[in-house]
């Protein structure tokens, strides 16, 4: 695998993980990227299925600069995985609604600087790679952002480094990109009773219609 783009500079830690990542993809894996003309060039709201820990750095190989991806709170309590997270670009958010509203600006700020924003709708890794419901912050964030939303589907990453950590080998991976969504197409307005839930739902519907190209013969 080699990725489309790779124009990010001096953060050595992203860039670290980021080649680390993709060995990891390649030696273990063997990864497909496809959709990459779906990308859109300005900034964007990524959203992604989460089965793995690889998904946030996978997800990033799509695009042309660094990412940053929104990530629960307690990833960045330790002395030493606080600091990591934070040079990877991680936006800190905790679990349920109560208390986000920072976070929230923080990743509002971000999309306006110029960068993209990855979010996972489901808060958390599928044990077994079937899509989960998604939560209502993250359709409100994505819609709030009011830049297109890429929606982004891996397939078989939880083979390779599945929720128990042990890295295992010899799968097919494959990441599909879909085509971008323009918010005000899944926006049911602001009338709407449960707003936030309806827009999430759409984008995981999105999600759920990607489908992995066929294995080539050789």
């Amino acid at each position: 695998m080699r990725a489309r783009f790779f124009k990010f500079g001096g953060k050595y830690v992203y860039k670290g993980w980021w080649h680390l990542s993709s060995v990891i993809c390649d030696v273990f894996g063997r990864i497909e990227l496809t959709g990459y003309e779906n990308i859109p060039r300005e900034p964007c709201i990524v959203v992604a299925n989460h089965v793995s820990f690889l998904d946030p750095m996978a997800s990033s190989f799509f695009h042309e600069t660094e990412m940053c991806a929104v990530a629960r709170d307690t990833l960045m309590d330790g002395c030493l995985t606080g600091p990591f997270f934070r040079a990877l670009n991680a936006v800190p958010v905790k679990r349920g609604s109560a208390g986000n509203l920072g976070a929230f600006r923080d990743v509002l700020a971000r999309v306006k600087s110029g960068k993209s924003v990855i979010i996972f709708p489901e808060g958390t890794r599928s044990p077994d790679g079937k899509l989960l419901p998604g939560k209502p912050g993250a359709g409100l964030l994505a819609i709030k952002a009011g830049v297109p939303i890429l929606p982004l589907r891996s397939f078989a990453f939880e083979d390779v480094l599945p929720r128990s950590n042990r890295l295992r080998g010899g799968t097919r991976l494959v990441f599909c990109a879909g085509a971008p969504i323009d918010p005000s197409d899944i926006d049911p307005g602001k009338n709407v009773h449960d707003r936030a839930q309806a827009i999430v739902d759409a984008i995981m519907e999105r999600i759920a219609e990607i489908k992995p190209p066929p294995l080539k013969e050789v």
